[in-house]
């Protein structure tokens, strides 16, 4: 591609975008040991642990789905050389990726019917999704670009990205203990400070060809359609900052809004008396059932100043002019500006935006088999669709996961396969050794080992907690008459 414009606008032309899933630890799903981290699936779990107390000192993960573009020439230790290409072909393009941070998690049981739990975490969900467009190796211009397209009647897309901060506070209380069953319920608050926002939309852009008769040469004209693009106000203070100073930094987070997120659950433990007549604990039940309802909430943010959206494009303006017109445009006000020329609508996006939180509900069952071995099974559905364009929302990948684990407190080997919402079948693996758990999504990440073609697709997690004053696994005593 001959101009950095360029290659920007074949990919603000190709790709559309908007979601993510962060909290995907799939290794302990449904985990008795899983401590503090399982109130991120379930609020309800954190009663149901073995552990009286869990501190999670630190825990992050990373997931990536894609289909737009591949890294060539690229390893886990060799990237002097790799570069980016947009995959070939005719067809939807979408890249989604996630990650999060939690520190400071702890769960800790006031008795033996509630507990408490508490934790700090930063997410980020960020997607690009387009709708069916043909690209391959011989596109190097926009001209290119629509020249290959040319049949397609028009093009859509969005891209979402949302990013903050939360502290969570999570109460969880047995409703029903007895020797053969337990019914625990679950509430998750979370405090919320929107950290970053940014979204684009591109609708139904279409355009003809048309012959310049002066150059004789064919030319491609905007016919209809409008684009949209903001991004968090907080960012205006970095951009208008000679250097970046503590002060800079408090002022880009004082100018975040803050916001609510809940999550509610509850979680049913069985156990068949007959084939074993010991009462039920929190480790040795038969069945363990799970449902919630998780990320009920949303973050509002300021658009930036020269946020937009601009329609109706003038029939005259050709890929030729709109290059030229965007070529020295190095800022979105600049763009809002220079689009003014090109297109008969232009309004000025000045009111606050909001992102809706991943909300979704989460069926589990888990099976212990004995010795060690259990089966997890974790329907995830999402409340909102990634499709639509009217709403800014983000949303969780996860669809199903089958996970079966052998672990004990300090030892665990798991292996789970998941089918996510875009079509993928990953199988991924996991290992506890002691405090430290660490997991891959994909195990296709050996290709990483060798230079060559990467996909980016899958990614890691890791987890690290303690069980300090004592937290020795206790079983559950027989209830008094």
């Amino acid at each position: 591609m001959n101009t950095p414009i360029q290659r920007f606008s074949i990919i603000l032309f190709s790709f559309c975008a908007s979601i993510l899933h962060a909290q995907s630890y799939h290794a302990i799903n449904g985990s008795p040991f899983a401590g503090s981290t399982s109130m991120y699936t379930n609020p309800a779990s954190t009663i149901n642990s073995v552990y009286k107390w869990d501190i999670t000192l630190f825990s992050t993960q990373l997931t990536i789905s894609n289909s737009s573009f591949i890294i060539n020439k690229a390893s886990l230790l060799h990237f002097d050389s790799a570069n980016a290409q947009i995959t070939n072909g005719n067809g939807n393009r979408y890249f989604q990726a996630a990650f999060d941070i939690n520190l400071l998690n702890l769960q800790f049981k006031l008795d033996k019917k509630s507990a408490l739990g508490f934790g700090l975490r930063g997410r980020t969900y960020n997607c690009l999704r387009s709708s069916p467009i043909i690209y391959n190796e011989s596109i190097i211009t926009l001209h290119d670009f629509l020249h290959a397209n040319n049949t397609t009647p028009y093009f859509e897309g969005y891209a979402t990205h949302a990013g903050w901060v939360e502290a969570n506070f999570n109460y969880s209380r047995l409703l029903i203990d007895n020797d053969h069953e337990k019914l625990s319920g679950g509430i998750t608050i979370g405090l919320q400070k929107s950290i970053s926002g940014a979204y684009g939309n591109i609708e139904r852009i279409s355009y003809s060809e048309q012959l310049n008769n002066a150059t004789n040469q064919n030319e491609y004209s905007l016919t209809g359609g409008s684009i949209t693009s903001s991004y968090s106000s907080n960012y205006d203070l970095i951009n208008n900052a000679n250097s970046i100073t503590p002060s800079v930094i408090k002022s880009f987070l004082n100018d975040s809004k803050s916001s609510v997120n809940l999550n509610v659950g509850m979680e049913y433990l069985i156990k068949n008396l007959y084939t074993d007549p010991n009462s039920l604990n929190n480790s040795n039940y038969d069945w363990k059932f799970g449902f919630s309802i998780m990320d009920i909430g949303k973050n509002s943010f300021n658009p930036a100043n020269g946020s937009f959206t601009a329609s109706n494009p003038y029939s005259n303006i050709t890929d030729s002019i709109l290059i030229q017109q965007l070529s020295n445009a190095g800022s979105l006000r600049l763009v809002r500006d220079t689009l003014a020329k090109s297109f008969k609508v232009i309004d000025s996006l000045k009111s606050s935006f909001t992102i809706s939180n991943p909300t979704r509900i989460i069926f589990s069952v888990d099976k212990n088999w004995g010795n060690h071995f259990y089966l997890n099974a974790e329907l995830s559905v999402n409340l909102f669709s990634s499709q639509q364009q009217e709403k800014l929302r983000t949303t969780e990948i996860n669809l199903l996961t089958i996970t079966p684990r052998w672990e004990q407190k300090k030892l665990g080997i798991y292996m789970p396969m998941q089918y996510n919402s875009n079509g993928q079948l990953w199988i991924g693996g996991a290992a506890k050794l002691g405090p430290l758990l660490i997991g891959v999504h994909n195990l296709d990440f050996i290709k990483w080992f060798k230079t060559g073609s990467q996909t980016l697709n899958g990614g890691f997690y890791l987890i690290l907690n303690i069980h300090p004053f004592g937290s020795k696994i206790k079983e559950r005593d027989c209830p008094q008459p």
